[in-house]
């Protein structure tokens, strides 16, 4: 099975980057061949999250190549696209990338003579529709996958004509290798110590963090937000939210008890060894229902595959289904999850709980691991990435061309 995964947008860090690397890694491991192509025209402040390998392709998509490079533009990928068997694209240029990269991204789309599977990560239409070529890649794609069939992305393919099938998809992460890394004994954890994961956008939760931290001052716990950029809206954070100045260093002195320690970008690998010597980790994402389905992010699994307690949002959970038991995340029992309210939420309960599970390393460990089992039989990559190629395998009418690669 030859792959070729295009990222138009480029690597920018973030869950599309995520995704890319663990689906090759896994196909890799399924003896595969896997190449993604990306572009290097627009640079994004997250590039260097993730470490890259030999199978990641980047240089100038436009016209003229890079100080330094012989290589520009998408010919050559076109070329190994359609000596593959099947051709992923999981992110398009924005519109502000340079015309010439668009340009010969539009070329590349429009020469990939192979089957051809569009993956729609972005949830909402506002941030989807600052993409170049968008309506060209959804009438031509084969198979489009978004994270829930309900979205209004979904609804806007209808209704421009897409004629490939439609379907929902799922992140995969390799959660045993995680553990297997950072993974630490109970004892050597920190139980007071509450780490937030995520961006400056308020979909990510951290209102609600800071609201329980307002019950829980006088104790002896320590809060630290990590990813929070000094975008224009975190101006408006500073003055809305009491915490320490931003630190530019994560190696800076913190002190249980005190207010909030935010932080900014980080490393994935050096946040997973922070991560994994607290007690409890913060995934506080919330969506519109029609945007979840399935779905959880990738912070969510790294959060348990640490090994750390999750506290999660329970309005989120409410409307995941969990691909094994088919219940909602918050009906399932013994998933080891504390499910965290919304702003102005009594908060003794959730309190109690942290308490009881930071003063019992016996439960706290049986609550992990609890979380750990429950989480990877929902997003393990054996679970979503053949899920996926069975979905992208169902013929639209005729015969299946991937077949002989699932049995």
């Amino acid at each position: 099975m030859k792959i070729v995964h295009i990222l138009g947008r480029g690597i920018e860090g973030c869950g599309v980057t995520r995704f890319t690397l663990e689906l090759k890694d896994w196909a890799l491991s399924q003896g595969w061949d896997y190449t993604v192509y990306a572009p290097t025209d627009k640079k994004w402040t997250r590039a260097s999250s993730h470490y890259l390998d030999e199978n990641i392709k980047q240089w100038k998509w436009g016209n003229k190549p890079a100080r330094g490079d012989t290589r520009c533009g998408t010919e050559s990928i076109i070329e190994d696209c359609n000596k593959s068997d099947l051709v992923l694209i999981g992110s398009l240029p924005s519109k502000g990338h340079p015309d010439d990269c668009i340009e010969n991204f539009g070329k590349l789309v429009e020469g990939i003579k192979t089957k051809k599977v569009m993956i729609q990560h972005d949830h909402k239409m506002m941030s989807i529709r600052r993409n170049a070529l968008l309506d060209d890649v959804i009438q031509t794609a084969d198979v489009i996958l978004s994270y829930s069939t309900k979205s209004p992305f979904m609804d806007y393919c209808k209704k421009i004509g897409a004629k490939g099938n439609m379907f929902n998809f799922c992140n995969g992460v390799n959660v045993q290798r995680i553990r297997e890394q950072y993974w630490k004994p109970i004892e050597e954890q920190d139980p007071d110590h509450l780490k937030w994961i995520g961006r400056s956008a308020y979909w990510k939760g951290f209102d609600v963090l800071f609201d329980l931290h307002k019950s829980t001052k006088g104790t002896n716990l320590l809060y630290t937000l990590e990813g929070m950029e000094k975008s224009i809206q975190f101006v408006d954070i500073r003055k809305a939210f009491d915490f320490h100045e931003m630190a530019e260093e994560f190696d800076v002195e913190t002190k249980h008890g005190e207010k909030p320690y935010v932080f900014g970008a980080f490393k994935h690998s050096e946040m997973l060894e922070r991560m994994s010597r607290c007690g409890f980790g913060f995934q506080l994402t919330t969506l519109q229902p029609e945007y979840i389905q399935n779905f959880i992010e990738f912070t969510h699994l790294e959060i348990v595959a640490c090994g750390v307690i999750p506290i999660f949002r329970k309005a989120f959970g409410d409307h995941c289904t969990h691909l094994q038991t088919g219940n909602k995340l918050t009906a399932d029992k013994n998933t080891g999850t504390i499910w965290a309210g919304e702003v102005g939420t009594d908060w003794s309960e959730t309190i109690e709980l942290i308490n009881k599970l930071r003063s019992d390393n016996v439960m706290r460990n049986e609550w992990r691991e609890m979380a750990y089992e429950y989480y990877a039989s929902h997003n393990g990559p054996d679970v979503s990435f053949p899920d996926i190629f069975n979905k992208i395998d169902k013929p639209a009418e005729g015969p299946s061309d991937l077949s002989e690669f699932f049995g």
